[in-house]
C-alpha cells in the first residue's frame, strides 16, 4: 500500500463523470490532446480502463484519474478499435496493464495504423502545412459552429504533432475474437465484439449489473459517426444486438453519457446517410451537393457528413 496521498488536480483533456458506483466516464473536452473518451471501472481488486486518448498527456492524466478514483493503476486496458484517439495512449499503461483487443484490430494497428504513423513521423512537415492550411480557411469562415470546430480540429492537431517524436507505439498484449469476462471482487465485466460496423472490428464492454455499456465510436452523442472504414448494414445489426442486452447507459466514444436513445440516433443517421446516397445514384445526382440535414445540423465532426456520403457511394459502387 502507498503512504502517499494520491492527488488529481483534474485535467485539460477531459470531464469526469460519475456514471455508477465505481464506473467513470472521462468525456473529452474539445481541442485537447484527448479527442475521443474514455472510461474507468473499478473491479474491486484491480481497475480497468477503456480506451486510452490521443496523447500521452491525456493518458498520463487518465491514469493519474484511475489511480485517484480507485487506489491503483489500471491492470487492465481494452482498445474498442484501432482508431489513434482509442490507443495512442496505450504506452502510459504498457509497464502495468494488460492491454487487450480483438485479434482484427491488433493486426490492423500492427500493418496499417503503424505504416501510417511511420509515414507521419517520415515527414511531420505534411501536418504542419495541414494546420497552417485550415489555419487560413478559419480566418475565412463565417459560419460560429463551424469556425469552433475547426479550431479545435487544429487545437488537437497541434497536440498530436507536438507529442508524435515521443511516442512509443503500443500494440495490445492480449487478444479476442468474440467475448473476454474480466472477473473481479466487486464486479465483472464482459469484453464483447459482434465483427465490425465502425470499423473492421470493434468491441465493447457491458457491465450487466448495472446495465452500462462502453461502446467506443459504435455510438456516439451528437456527434457525426466517422465512416471512412464502416460497414454501414452490419453496424446497424451490431446496434440492433446491442440494444437486445437490455443497456440503460452508455458511455459513448464521442460526446456526453447517452441511453438508448442516442444508439437509436446513431442507427437513424447511418440509414438517413444509405437512403441519401441510394436515392442520389439513382437521380443521377451529385452527392457534392448534398447539405447536412436538419436532424444532425446541430451534430459535431460536422465535416465527416460529406466524407460519409463518399465513403458510402464508394461502397455502394464496389458493391
Amino acid at each position: 500500500m502507498k503512504s502517499e496521498t494520491v492527488v488529481f488536480k483534474g485535467s485539460k483533456h477531459f470531464v469526469l463523470n460519475d456514471v455508477a458506483e465505481g464506473v467513470f466516464a472521462a468525456i473529452s473536452v474539445p481541442g485537447t490532446g484527448s479527442l475521443g473518451n474514455a472510461a474507468i471501472i473499478d473491479l474491486g481488486d484491480s481497475t480497468l480502463v477503456v480506451d486510452t486518448f490521443t496523447t500521452i498527456e491525456a493518458a498520463e492524466d487518465l491514469q493519474a484519474a484511475a489511480e485517484f478514483l480507485t487506489g491503483r493503476t489500471a491492470s487492465y486496458v481494452i482498445n474498442t478499435h484501432w482508431h489513434s484517439d482509442h490507443t495512442f495512449g496505450n504506452q502510459v499503461f504498457a509497464s502495468t496493464a494488460q492491454i487487450i483487443s480483438t485479434s482484427t484490430t491488433r493486426r490492423i494497428m500492427d500493418s496499417f495504423a503503424r505504416k501510417r504513423l511511420e509515414q507521419q513521423l517520415a515527414n511531420p512537415e505534411a501536418i504542419y502545412q495541414a494546420i497552417d492550411e485550415l489555419e487560413v480557411k478559419i480566418q475565412q469562415e463565417l459560419d460560429g459552429k463551424l469556425k469552433k470546430e475547426m479550431e479545435w480540429d487544429n487545437a488537437t492537431d497541434r497536440e498530436y504533432i507536438k507529442m508524435l517524436p515521443d511516442l512509443v507505439y503500443s500494440l495490445p498484449t492480449v487478444t479476442f475474437d468474440h467475448q473476454i469476462t474480466i472477473h473481479g471482487s466487486r464486479r465483472s465485466v464482459e469484453v464483447l465484439t459482434y465483427g465490425g460496423g465502425h470499423t473492421q472490428s470493434d468491441a465493447f464492454v457491458y457491465i450487466p449489473e448495472d446495465k452500462i455499456a462502453v461502446t467506443g465510436d459504435l455510438v456516439l452523442s451528437k456527434h457525426h459517426p466517422y465512416m471512412t472504414y464502416a460497414n454501414p448494414q452490419e453496424w446497424l445489426n451490431i446496434l440492433e444486438k446491442l440494444e437486445q442486452l437490455g443497456i440503460e447507459t452508455i458511455i459513448p466514444g464521442h460526446g456526453e453519457v447517452s441511453s438508448l436513445k442516442e444508439l437509436h440516433e446513431v442507427k437513424g443517421y447511418i440509414t438517413d446517410i444509405l437512403n441519401i446516397v441510394t436515392d442520389a445514384n439513382h437521380n443521377k445526382e451529385s452527392i457534392d451537393r448534398i447539405s447536412v440535414p436538419e436532424a444532425y445540423q446541430d451534430w459535431y465532426f460536422t465535416g465527416y457528413f460529406k466524407t460519409n456520403l463518399k465513403a458510402v457511394e464508394d461502397k455502394i459502387k464496389l458493391g
